[in-house]
């Protein structure tokens, strides 16, 4: 299958590719949720396959077990995972490890078209698959790794409701340390898209006895008392991890302290 080509769909095709779903896919299409991308598959110049790709799912328990992040972290770095809504090998295709090949290219690109599109590259797919109709060969074979099953729980238009049919999640992560990456305190410059940072911040001892905060803990503060509303430690805290992440200016030092969750910024607070 070497002529076999996955690309995002071209102006004048998502007409097309949205009929063929519609009609043609098991669970029919109105549309794919939020932040999304649409594929097809050609071999030889002839369409073959379509795949769709949207918003991660707000709840998931085996994922976020594996992941094992705080709700804070999920709800500001879900964008760095997408979900495969849609697979389509169209009617009268029949080709051995058609699909497979077609996941495994469409992977490939995926997370740089996401962030030539939405601005942020992307650290892991996910998919839900219906173990009663299909055994998710193909996603296995093309390198998914299956968490465990949803708890039958489906939303529309933001409310959640119980449906009763339980579904395979199946992952792939596009970085082999994805589950740290996410779940860590700090996010890498790379995902960010700040400066390249001088040294990975998780690795820096900053509450623990010793670090950093300890260290800053030392430092007079000469300020008038009226009209101090943060501790100078948390403030020269802020600071210093910036710059060691890449910040290089007083006004990249605040878009990367807007950046942080409320956790990280009550930390001289504990």
């Amino acid at each position: 299958m070497k002529d076999l080509i996955v690309r995002p769909i071209i102006s004048g095709e998502e007409n097309d590719w949205n009929t063929l779903m519609a009609k043609r896919h098991y669970l029919g299409f109105h549309c794919l949720s939020g932040r999304n991308l649409k594929y097809v598959a050609l071999l030889n110049g002839q369409w073959v396959a379509l795949i769709g790709w949207g918003t991660a799912a707000l709840k998931c328990s085996p994922r976020d077990r594996w992941i094992n992040w705080s709700d804070e972290q999920k709800y500001e770095r879900l964008q760095y995972i997408t979900n495969n809504q849609r697979f389509l090998i169209l009617p009268g295709v029949s080709i051995k490890n058609l699909a497979s090949r077609v996941l495994a290219l469409n992977v490939k690109r995926l997370s740089a078209n996401w962030e030539t599109v939405y601005g942020h590259p992307i650290v892991m797919v996910e998919t839900f698959m219906d173990h009663s109709r299909f055994k998710a060969i193909c996603y296995r074979a093309a390198g998914w790794v299956p968490l465990g099953m949803t708890t039958g729980y489906g939303r529309t238009g933001g409310i959640y409701y119980y449906h009763g049919q339980s579904k395979t999640v199946l992952v792939k992560p596009l970085l082999k340390n994805a589950a740290t990456i996410l779940s860590a305190p700090f996010l890498p410059s790379e995902l960010t898209g700040g400066e390249r940072a001088m040294v990975d911040l998780n690795t820096v001892s900053i509450e623990s006895k010793g670090g950093l905060l300890d260290y800053l803990a030392l430092l007079k503060d000469s300020r008038k008392k009226r009209g101090i509303r943060h501790s100078q430690i948390s403030i020269l805290a802020v600071a210093i991890c910036a710059l060691l992440s890449g910040a290089r200016c007083f006004l990249s030092i605040g878009e990367w302290a807007a950046c942080l969750n409320q956790e990280i910024k009550r930390m001289d607070q504990k």
